[in-house]
C-alpha cells in the first residue's frame, strides 16, 4: 500500500528518460522520498537519504523482490544482500584489485583505443558513442571477461542493450521481458561452452577466476557465474562506455578545463570523477525494506521498493556547492556514482582505467578537438543515462 504524493504523481516514465535533472530537483526541493507510481518505487532524491539507504543493508536490503535484476540475470551479486551476497562477492572481487588488472590500462586499454584513433585521424570528425567509447568498451570486456572471440562485438552490444532493458523494466513490461529473457538464454548458452573449455584450460579472464576461484572452501555455481557475467555485461559495457562519452562531453564542455587538462595530464583522473558525479551514468540503487520504517519523515511499510537516485544526490546542493556547474576543481569529495556500501560497483577501477585512457588519448592525440556546433550532443535515459550521439570535430592526427 503506498500514500498518494503530489509531485511524484505527476513525473512519467518519459519525463525522466528524457531529462530526469529537473524532476530530481523538484523532487530533493519538494517531496525527496516520493511514490512515484510510472515507475513503480519511491524515490529517494537526497544525499544524506540516498547514502543512508545504500548504506544500511539491514533496513534497505538489495535483495528485493520482486527484482528487475534477479528477473532478468538470475540471482546475482547486485540482487543479493547478507551471507550469499558476502560469497558471490568475495570470489569475483579478487579479479577487479589493482594487484590482477593493474596492467589493464598500458597493456589493453591503450592498444585498443589508439586502433580507434588511427581509424579516425585523418576525418576530421568522429560520433564518439558508436566510433569510440562503445568499441573500447566492448573490446575490453571481451578480453577482460574471456568471451572473446566466442561473440562478435555487434552480439555483445545487442545483449547488452536486450539486459539492460530488462534490468530497467520497473514497470514490468511483458514485452520487454521477452527481449531481455531471450538475450539472457543466449548468455547462458554461449557462456556454457566457454566454460566446458575453461574446466581444463584456467587463463586470466573473469570466467576463470570465477570458475576456479575458492574462498573458504566455496566456489560459484555455474548458473551463478552465468547470472554475474550479465552483471558485468551490463555493468561493464554502459558505465565505462558512458563515463567515457560524458567525460569528454563534459570537459569540451568547458574549453578552459579542457585546455587544463591537456596542459597537465594528472587533471584526467579528477575530470573524470566530476564527469561521474555530474552526469551520472548509473541513476539508481534499487533497494526494499525489510520492516516499517521512516525516511525524511515519510512512512515506509515492510517490503517498500525504493531507488535510492544516485545521480540526484550527486546534485543535491545540500551537500556540494553549487552541483549543477561541471567544476574540476569545486567537487572533490567522494560521489556516489558507483553506488555505496557493500554494493558499491566490483568493476569501478576497470571502468575508471577507461574514460582516463580514452579521455587522454583524444585530447593528446586529436588537435583542436570539439563539439559539432551543427549536431549538438543528445542524451536520454534516467537508470541508465546514455548519449544518443555526440559528434566531434578535430583539426587531424598529431605526430
Amino acid at each position: 500500500m503506498t500514500q498518494a504524493t503530489t509531485v511524484g504523481s505527476t513525473i512519467s516514465v518519459e519525463d525522466l528518460e528524457r531529462d530526469p535533472y529537473p524532476a530530481y530537483a523538484r523532487l530533493r526541493a519538494e517531496e525527496p522520498v516520493s511514490w512515484v507510481e510510472s515507475v513503480g518505487l519511491w524515490l529517494v532524491t537526497r544525499w544524506d537519504d540516498v547514502n543512508h539507504v545504500v548504506k544500511t543493508p539491514d533496513l534497505f536490503t538489495g535483495e528485493t523482490e520482486p527484482s528487475t535484476l534477479n528477473r532478468t540475470f538470475g540471482k546475482n551479486l547486485l540482487g543479493s544482500e547478507g551471507p550469499y551476497h558476502h560469497r558471490i562477492r568475495s570470489i569475483i572481487q579478487p579479479w577487479f584489485r589493482t594487484q590482477a588488472i593493474g596492467h589493464y590500462p598500458d597493456e589493453v586499454v591503450a592498444p585498443v583505443m589508439n586502433e580507434l584513433i588511427d581509424a579516425v585521424a585523418d576525418r576530421g570528425e568522429l560520433e564518439l558513442a558508436s566510433e569510440v567509447a562503445e568499441p573500447l568498451s566492448v573490446r575490453v570486456l571481451k578480453r577482460a571477461t574471456g568471451l572473446g572471440d566466442a561473440v562478435e562485438d555487434e552480439t555483445l552490444q545487442r545483449w547488452f542493450g536486450e539486459l539492460a532493458l530488462g534490468a530497467a523494466n520497473f514497470e514490468g513490461d511483458p514485452a520487454k521481458q521477452e527481449v531481455a529473457d531471450a538475450a539472457s538464454r543466449e548468455v547462458n548458452e554461449t557462456a556454457a561452452q566457454i566454460l566446458d573449455r575453461l574446466e581444463d584450460a584456467p587463463d586470466d579472464t573473469l570466467l576463470s577466476s570465477m570458475l576456479h576461484t575458492e574462498v573458504d572452501g566455496e566456489r560459484l555455481t555455474r548458473e551463478e557465474i552465468q547470472s554475474n557475467l550479465k552483471v558485468m555485461i551490463v555493468g561493464g559495457l554502459q558505465a565505462a562506455s558512458d563515463l567515457i562519452a560524458v567525460s569528454v562531453w563534459a570537459l569540451r564542455s568547458h574549453p578552459e578545463q579542457a585546455a587544463r587538462v591537456i596542459a597537465d595530464p594528472e587533471l584526467v583522473a579528477p575530470a573524470v570523477e566530476e564527469a561521474a558525479r555530474w552526469h551520472s551514468p548509473v541513476g539508481t540503487s534499487t533497494r526494499q525494506a525489510t520492516r516499517d520504517t521512516e525516511l525524511a519523515g515519510v512512512p515506509l511499510e515492510k517490503g517498500a521498493l525504493i531507488a535510492a537516485v544516485l545521480s540526484s544526490a550527486n546534485r543535491d546542493d545540500r551537500h556540494w556547492n553549487e552541483p549543477d556547474r561541471f567544476d574540476i576543481d569545486a567537487h572533490r569529495r567522494p560521489h556516489l556514482a558507483f553506488a555505496g556500501g557493500s554494493h558499491v560497483c566490483v568493476g569501478a577501477l576497470l571502468g575508471r582505467y577507461e574514460a582516463r585512457i580514452a579521455l587522454r588519448a583524444l585530447l593528446e592525440r586529436l588537435p583542436g578537438l570539439r563539439l559539432d556546433p551543427d549536431r549538438p550532443a543528445a542524451f536520454s535515459g534516467w537508470e541508465f543515462r546514455s548519449p544518443e550521439h555526440i559528434d566531434l570535430l578535430f583539426d587531424g592526427a598529431r605526430a
